[in-house]
């Protein structure tokens, strides 16, 4: 485009100053601007519209700018024309657009014009002049094709360095923002008191935030032998199990146990005892889980991508798995203390406190739903006695043995509680008047022929128990007044000569 508005101009203001002795010179110059000019519009309106390569269009253009200039200079004298200097633009320009080796062509095309146009005019006096004339253009292609070369190669690496930072800086705003919004996460996490719910947000943040394929978190068990597989989160599916599958310690996690520290490994094939955890894994992390200064067990993570996991990984993981690790002994913690303030330090079941809350809850969801609640209160027989004649250690193993012993007779759903000194209370959920008397009679029998001499050492030691049940809606009582009225069927059970179900 430059080229030929310099060409075009250049042209306009010889025919408008120059010394012309023949007139058709003039006539001739008008039509040859005439067609720079129009090529100069064509060019515009074709670059701007048409789908045409760039560099095609580029060389079609200088091509046809040769062929003007050499009819110009052939039509203004030839070898005593001045336009020679015009073949210097379209030369220089296609050496730095097209690189040194168009340059090269493009001289070479304007060497062979020239000659063909000053051939007629060609002689001993002015021969002399033409390679200095020519040498210049060339000198042009190969100078400015050499400078054009490296330009464009400091351009591309400078554009390809910009790239690279570019990159660089938006995977640090990346992780920038991953690190942030893990770490208000993992805060969050020591503010959950429940176990699975630990689990969950945990997995949670490796799903939704890290964009993980598999992460699972194993847990030691009580001997250290082993690992638990705890919970895992597989393509966004999560999952926590109540019957952990234990792991040896000879893989991949249980090194991280050894160590202490993360362990991250790019090819899987390379590691002997890898243990599957993922369907296709190609590489894994596991980064240990510390709390208070010891590992409680390893968050895992698979991909079946080789080399999934980098130095960023290995970062965000390592505080994911020490925030986890704090989360779950803190949940572990309050369980155990929930646990002191809702169980029964000898028996080890429910307490009377749990009980009273309890009932309370399976009391109102039994009259929303319209639902049966039964219960179950049983006392041992001549129980003191028992104490008297062999101890109160003696009576503290008769109490556990009928724990054991109600227990395999009733259901999970089914709360069990010690209600006070040798009385336990069951609260039935959904469950009628009649199915609880059967499973009071069940309750009473299994007391009756279990022998306590095996775990009191005492030959011979038979207990009996006393059981009173009562139902809801049957007798559309109040809570306390379910209580009383259970407690009142106990009482008839007893007066009435033990070892015996009463239902009021």
């Amino acid at each position: 485009m430059f080229t030929r508005t310099v060409s075009v101009l250049v042209l306009l203001a010889w025919i408008a100053f120059a010394v012309k002795p023949e007139g058709y010179l003039s006539s001739v110059s008008w039509v040859i601007l005439s067609i720079f000019t129009l090529h100069l519009i064509l060019f515009d309106l074709i670059f701007r519209k048409s789908s045409i390569g760039v560099s095609v269009l580029y060389r079609a253009s200088f091509v046809l700018d040769i062929i003007l200039i050499s009819i110009l200079v052939y039509a203004t004298g030839g070898v005593r024309s001045e336009f020679f200097v015009f073949y210097y633009l379209p030369v220089s320009f296609s050496a730095y657009y097209l690189g040194l080796q168009g340059g090269i062509i493009l001289a070479a095309v304007s060497t062979v014009s020239y000659v063909i146009a000053v051939a007629p005019q060609l002689s001993a006096s002015v021969l002399p002049d033409l390679p200095v004339r020519l040498s210049v253009a060339w000198f042009y292609a190969l100078a400015i094709g050499v400078f054009s070369k490296h330009f464009k190669n400091s351009g591309s690496k400078l554009l390809h360095l910009l790239d690279t930072l570019n990159e660089r800086t938006t995977e640090l705003e990346r992780t920038q923002i991953q690190l942030e919004t893990i770490y208000e996460t993992s805060r969050s996490l020591g503010e959950i008191h429940n176990l699975d719910e630990v689990f969950v947000e945990v997995n949670n943040i490796a799903d939704n935030i890290l964009g993980y394929q598999m992460c699972s978190i194993l847990l030691l068990d009580k001997d250290k032998r082993h690992l638990e597989l705890a919970a895992k989160m597989t393509g966004g599916e999560k999952e926590i199990f109540r019957n952990p599958k234990k792991i040896s310690l000879k893989g991949i996690s249980g090194r991280a146990i050894e160590t202490g520290r993360i362990v991250r490994v790019a090819d899987l094939t390379t590691f002997n005892n890898y243990i599957p955890g993922l369907d296709g894994a190609k590489s894994e992390m596991a980064a240990p889980m510390i709390a208070r200064g010891k590992i409680i067990g390893v968050l895992n993570a698979e991909s079946t991508k080789l080399a999934a996991f980098n130095e960023r990984d290995e970062k965000l993981f390592t505080i994911l798995a020490g925030s986890a690790g704090m989360a779950i002994e803190n949940a572990r913690l309050h369980k155990r203390i929930s646990d002191l303030t809702m169980t029964d330090d000898l028996t080890g079941i429910y307490n009377y406190r749990y009980f009273v809350q309890r009932l309370e809850e399976e009391k109102r969801r039994a009259a929303r739903y319209d639902l049966p609640l039964s219960l179950i209160m049983l006392d041992l027989d001549w129980f003191k006695k028992t104490n008297d004649s062999f101890g109160h250690e003696i009576g503290n193993i008769v109490l556990k043995e009928i724990v054991q012993v109600v227990k395999s007779c009733i259901r999970d759903t089914d709360t069990f509680c010690r209600y006070g000194g040798e009385e336990f209370i069951i609260i039935l959920p959904q469950t009628g008047s009649s199915e609880a008397s059967v499973l009071a009679e069940r309750i009473r029998a299994e007391v009756e022929k279990h022998d306590f001499g095996i775990a009191t050492d005492i030959p011979g030691l038979r207990i009996t128990v006393s059981i009173g049940t009562t139902s809801f809606p049957d007798n559309g009582l109040s809570t306390m007044e379910l209580v009383q009225t259970v407690d009142m069927a106990l009482y008839r059970a007893k007066g009435a000569g033990k070892n015996m179900v009463c239902t009021v």
